[in-house]
């Protein structure tokens, strides 16, 4: 959309400028129309290269979460939304974020719903939120909803960032441990395989498969790179098509290590949400719909489809949670059918949501303690076999 400046008269004939955003002139005009604002001028924004080189592509996690505990507390002050929305389109630093802020307001001006308004922004807001947001309108708890969507989004945050944190020195290690190995034997080891060779001596075992490997990188790296880059496009093309994808997303759940860990942080995001989404009085089919739609593995958003109909077909919601025990903890389909049967379903998802929180941040901690080992024994044995297969011969010269 194309950002518009016009000019007006204000109350006491004062000039005033503002801005909005359309998809064209005509579009800009008859919103102007609508407001009964007569503008002294209507022109598009300048474009402004510099701009949008510098203009962000993403909004940050964190950055959300500061605009849901901010949205909360100017609605609970007593702040209407337009007003609110105004505010931190102002305060907030990212520029795709008071953008889509700034269509919002436009929208609501032009008569359109909160949770619609926010509903064309999926790329940037989460896709539970419009119907979240929706529930908070039809119940007069908007401000409570708003807070449920703030913790929500900081647990999800948080999480994320445990995460990362646990995966980024195994990863940044195992790289340079990679790199430095391949160093090694391109550059250091075709070195000492001449000198040891002129020595005339035979060579010890872990020296010749050294050398062996150095000879193997060195004379066959360029078919080691295409079997690689074919591997890379094959995972590549098979991601692409429905039945690849749905294989390789299933797969993600049974990985050795970070199996379990993925496998609790999408279903503690499918609770999470599923929690806002019922407590706050969506109905469950439509709850479902929602999920259904902002889950990205294949293989729980087919669970989650299977939920949908249950309940649409009048069967108990558990039913599909109880069918993929090898995805979803019995623990869970057991609490959620207790909550179901009671009644408190959303009080059983709390329930459950919090406990899945707290075992998730312990496995999360042993996954951290177990890979910090492997990675160190790895490469401590890695620069072990290096030394005695360069001392070896040294040695034995020595003599």
């Amino acid at each position: 959309m194309k950002t518009f400046v016009y000019v007006y008269k204000g109350p006491n004939n004062k000039i005033l400028t503002k801005k909005l955003k359309a998809s064209n002139y005509k579009e800009a005009e008859n919103f102007l129309k609508k407001k009964n604002i007569d503008a002294i001028s209507l022109k598009t924004e300048g474009y402004k290269l510099l701009d949008e080189l510098t203009k962000p592509t993403t909004v940050e996690s964190d950055e959300l979460v500061a605009f849901a505990q901010l949205f909360a507390g100017c609605i609970r002050t007593g702040l209407k939304i337009k007003e609110t929305l105004q505010l931190l389109s102002k305060q907030l630093k990212n520029r795709l974020l008071t953008e889509a802020l700034e269509t919002i307001i436009i929208d609501i001006e032009s008569g359109s719903s909160i949770s619609d308004s926010f509903g064309k922004h999926s790329k940037i807001f989460p896709n539970f939120l419009p119907m979240a947001l929706k529930a908070g309108e039809a119940s007069g708890k908007l401000p409570d909803v708003l807070d449920y969507v703030a913790n929500f989004l900081e647990k999800t945050d948080n999480l994320k960032k445990q995460v990362t944190g646990i995966m980024t020195y195994p990863i940044i290690v195992s790289t340079i441990g990679i790199a430095m190995l391949s160093l090694i034997l391109i550059f250091v080891a075709p070195t000492f395989k001449k000198i040891f060779k002129s020595s005339g001596k035979e060579l010890p075992l872990p020296t010749k498969i050294l050398f062996g490997s150095s000879e193997i990188l060195i004379e066959y790296y360029p078919m080691i790179l295409t079997v690689l880059a074919i591997l890379t496009i094959a995972i590549m093309a098979i991601n692409r098509s429905e039945q690849g994808k749905f294989l390789l997303h299933k797969s993600l759940f049974f990985l050795p290590l970070s199996g379990p860990i993925y496998k609790q942080v999408k279903l503690l995001k499918f609770l999470g949400c599923f929690e806002i989404l019922v407590n706050n009085d969506v109905p469950i089919t439509q709850a479902l719909v929602v999920l259904e739609e902002a889950t990205e593995n294949l293989r729980l958003k087919q669970i989650i489809t299977e939920m949908r109909k249950d309940v649409a077909r009048g069967l108990p919601l558990s039913g599909a949670l109880v069918d993929n025990q090898s995805i979803v903890p019995v623990m869970v389909s057991y609490t959620i059918s207790m909550g179901e049967k009671a009644g408190n379903l959303g009080e059983s998802l709390a329930r459950i949501t919090t406990f899945m929180d707290k075992e998730l941040t312990h496995n999360m901690k042993k996954l951290s303690a177990k890979l910090d080992p492997i990675i160190t024994m790895v490469l401590g044995g890695m620069v072990l076999f290096i030394a005695i297969s360069i001392y070896l011969p040294i040695f034995d010269m020595m003599m």
